[in-house]
């Protein structure tokens, strides 16, 4: 026996031979060159799929692309991140690296400019903060988000402390906040007393909700919002665990903080943090589940925190943003009347992927998801009945708490109905993001005992078998997930496509958007289409008219030549409301829009009437070339502008703003016609 041989003998725990350390060494090379190759890989992949889709009429290997990219990006993440010998601070690094590489399918989305609807609105407020030095400042596209400035007063103070432009500067916010929200899911599952492994699983499967790819990515609000929002609930939750004191105190301050931000931020994050609030509150106050040591004062701090945020929210919405309720209210109210008639059979459902670019795949996989869903949620609650029986979560804080996110996620389920209601899809969609927080807190345990079942397995093939069907299913749940939010052409670049936002954006638009602002100027009233109005109302720098049932703009497209311009009152409205220009796409008579939206979400049927298969509006524009008080000022291959002479006989008499809007046309004299 050799000495080395006789010391180890003696001493088992003394180092291995420096062999072993090469080998680990080389085992620890290769991983590395592996994963980085995979990330490289996965990146060319998802280039590789957005620039066959800008080059390729109708082809679906821009999916398959993008998928392979995706997988290649984020599950060696989660892999490596599930494994039990993963150190804390390398998980940490790795969930940072996976907030950025899940950013990255929205960066080289569009990485110079804004391309989504949303985007070009809170594009324009940042441009007039910085232009004007106030907050509060009219915006033309999406009226309400003016009230709510944290998002653009961030991007502004970017914008003056690093010299970036607006849009690289809020690339740059956007990044931080997705980040900053992976980290904060992990977060707040470890406040609830969840191990760092379990945690970080839990922010893995966080991003398969159809929010996180591309919709929270957006510069748009709640982009912002959601992360401001998690990280006051993981403050929220840390100062309801915490002992008395100086700890408590300090979590109690900063969870008023970043409550604040969130109403400054963003109305709907707002009602929902001060709900999961409210939950949380009231499952820490119920004595039987939560009652140990410091309970009322547990409960005590629950309730004052949760009032504190109920108390801003409500100060800001009535004092700075009356308008807020009456912006969200339709939608949860005509989703129910909508579900209602579907229910007593006098109504019908919304169909799912009816006008989608998506492959069938991608639509099979979207229904798959809320199964996912329930069994991640079943396997949860059932170990939280084996560990509350088992006495290895006993009464206190830390099961009220876990419970009360057990609810939260539970909701997910009966809001996914919401989803065959054309009212209330929207509102299901941006509820998810939420939703799934609870629903990773109940399923993330779950997956953990699973990963760890299936590693005690003997025989290797059967191991590889688990691990192999769980990324599976995770794949599925992500492409499914990602489907299910936003569609292709959203998500996708390629050939003009009329009516569907982020892919009606031509050179054509944009030049001529340019050119009307160079010679006529900026904060012109403008009356135009959804598309048009949206580059000319952002980057323009013009007004559009908001059209409704009150203030029917798009009856000046629909009149047939010849004509009377219906209700009267429009022309008076729109001399009164000082619009001066009128522009024309012409292929509204030609196309129908991919979004079925020409001017708002709230268009009335007669816009879809199509008499032999053609748009309503065929036949009707060029109509405005021979109107008397209309003057062509500009033509393009596909816009023509006129402006718009209102004549002076449109006066109404005493007493018409005091008429309802059905009546005020029987006091204005006059009545134009369409043609001379």
């Amino acid at each position: 026996m050799t000495a080395a041989a006789y010391q180890r003998q003696l001493n088992p725990t003394s180092h291995p031979e420096p062999s072993v350390h090469r080998y680990r060494a080389l085992q620890g090379y290769f991983l590395a060159v592996t994963f980085t190759a995979c990330e490289v890989g996965g990146m060319a992949a998802v280039v590789r799929a957005y620039n066959i889709a800008q080059t390729t009429l109708s082809n679906t290997s821009e999916f398959t692309f993008f998928w392979a990219g995706i997988f290649l990006l984020q599950l060696p993440i989660a892999g490596l991140i599930a494994r039990r010998a993963t150190p804390r601070t390398l998980r940490a690094a790795l969930l940072t690296l996976y907030g950025l590489v899940s950013y990255a399918p929205k960066l080289l989305r569009n990485p110079t400019s804004p391309i989504y609807h949303d985007e070009f609105a809170h594009w324009r407020e940042t441009y007039e903060i910085l232009s004007t030095g106030k907050l509060f400042q009219p915006n033309p596209i999406i009226s309400i988000l003016a009230r709510f400035p944290g998002l653009h007063a961030t991007t502004a103070t970017f914008v003056h402390t690093t010299g970036l432009t607006i849009w690289q500067a809020a690339t740059l916010v956007l990044i931080i906040c997705h980040v900053a929200l992976v980290l904060g899911i992990a977060a707040l599952a470890q406040s609830l007393g969840l191990s760092n492994r379990t945690a970080s699983v839990i922010a893995i499967l966080y991003g398969l909700n159809s929010s996180f790819l591309y919709f929270d990515t957006q510069y748009g609000y709640e982009s912002m919002a959601i992360t401001l929002a998690v990280w006051a609930l993981v403050s929220y939750v840390r100062a309801i665990r915490s002992q008395w004191g100086r700890g408590r105190a300090a979590w109690t301050v900063l969870t008023v903080v970043l409550s604040a931000g969130t109403v400054v931020t963003h109305h709907l994050s707002t009602f929902t943090l001060v709900l999961i609030m409210t939950l949380v509150a009231l499952t820490v106050s119920v004595p039987w589940l939560a009652r140990g040591e410091g309970w009322v004062r547990t409960a005590a701090t629950a309730w004052s925190l949760t009032l504190i945020t109920a108390l801003l929210a409500g100060a800001w919405f009535r004092f700075i943003a009356p308008s807020t309720w009456s912006y969200l209210s339709p939608f949860l109210g005509r989703g129910l009347s909508e579900l209602m008639q579907v229910a007593s059979g006098s109504g019908a459902t919304r169909q799912l992927f009816g006008a989608s670019l998506s492959p069938w795949w991608e639509q099979k996989s979207a229904y798959v998801v809320p199964v996912f869903a329930f069994g991640l949620a079943v396997g949860g609650l059932l170990l939280i009945r084996a560990r509350i029986r088992d006495g290895s979560m006993p009464r206190g804080r830390r099961r009220a708490l876990l419970i009360a996110f057990a609810l939260l996620g539970l909701v997910y389920f009966p809001s996914t109905i919401f989803i065959l209601s054309p009212a209330g899809a929207e509102g299901a969609r941006r509820s998810w993001a939420f939703t799934w927080i609870g629903l990773c807190m109940l399923a993330g345990p779950g997956v953990v005992w699973l990963l760890d079942w299936a590693g005690r397995r003997v025989h290797q093939w059967l191991r590889v078998s688990l691990y192999s069907g769980l990324l599976a299913a995770l794949a599925i749940a992500l492409v499914g997930g990602t489907a299910a939010g936003v569609d292709a052409s959203y998500r996708f670049p390629g050939p003009f496509l009329y009516g569907s936002d982020a892919r009606s954006i031509t050179p054509e638009l944009l030049a001529a958007s340019k050119r009307f602002a160079t010679r006529f100027g900026i904060g012109n009233n403008i009356v135009t289409d959804r598309y048009t109005g949206l580059i000319f109302g952002s980057m323009g720098l013009q007004n559009p008219a908001s059209p409704s049932a009150g203030f029917p703009v798009y009856n000046l497209y629909m009149a047939k030549p010849g004509a009377p311009v219906r209700p009267a009152f429009l022309l008076f409205d729109l001399s009164l409301s000082n619009y001066t220009y009128l522009i024309v796409d012409r292929r509204m008579a030609y196309e129908t829009p991919e979004l079925g939206v020409y001017f708002t979400s709230a268009d009335p049927a007669s816009l879809f009437r199509t008499p032999g298969g053609r748009p309503v509006f065929y036949g009707r524009l060029e109509k405005f070339s021979k109107i008397k008080w209309m003057i062509k000022v500009f033509q393009s291959n596909d816009y023509s502008i006129y402006r718009l002479n209102l004549p002076s006989t449109t006066t109404p008499l005493i007493g018409y703003k005091d008429q309802p809007p059905n009546l005020r046309g029987k006091l204005v004299r006059g009545n134009f016609l369409a043609t001379p």
